[in-house]
């Protein structure tokens, strides 16, 4: 019985152990843009089998997603992959894919991964780009006064 309970715990650990590296992350989608779609992920084999898939000028989301350490640009295949902004979202990877399934579709919506930084990198700029915000307001107000005054 021992032996018994012994080689079920050996089959079963691998399994639990995969079920676990396949964990879906989370994060914030905090930005959306619409953006030129990525062509193919493979342009030589294309144009090796003679598939040359010219740019269509179709308009794809961009969407920014912030986890816990890294923050991904990602864009989607076509312009109808819409998610929600502003809600925490669960997402995996697969074969070079970042899947995100939005409320309670049927399939899970793919994308490309465009870029990625670290969190601590990507905050760093976003302060940047505030204060520089803040600065150039600052002297406009200031250009403002200067010209009333004259």
């Amino acid at each position: 019985m021992k032996r018994f309970l012994l080689l079920v715990l050996v089959c079963v650990l691998p399994v639990a152990l995969s079920a676990e590296s396949k964990a879906r992350d989370q994060g914030t989608i905090v930005r959306m843009r619409m953006a030129d779609c990525i062509g193919s992920p493979h342009p030589l084999m294309d144009a090796l089998s003679g598939t040359n898939r010219a740019p269509t000028g179709e308009l794809c989301p961009e969407y920014v997603l912030v986890a816990d350490t890294v923050v991904y640009v990602i864009i989607g295949r076509n312009a109808d992959q819409l998610v929600p902004l502003a809600e925490t979202t669960r997402f995996h990877f697969r074969n070079n894919e970042l899947l995100i399934r939005v409320d309670d579709a049927r399939r899970e919506s793919r994308f490309r991964v465009k870029a990625m930084v670290l969190r601590q990198e990507w905050d760093r700029s976003q302060q940047i780009q505030e204060a520089a915000a803040v600065s150039a307001a600052h002297h406009l107000d200031e250009a403002s006064v200067v010209q009333a005054h004259q």
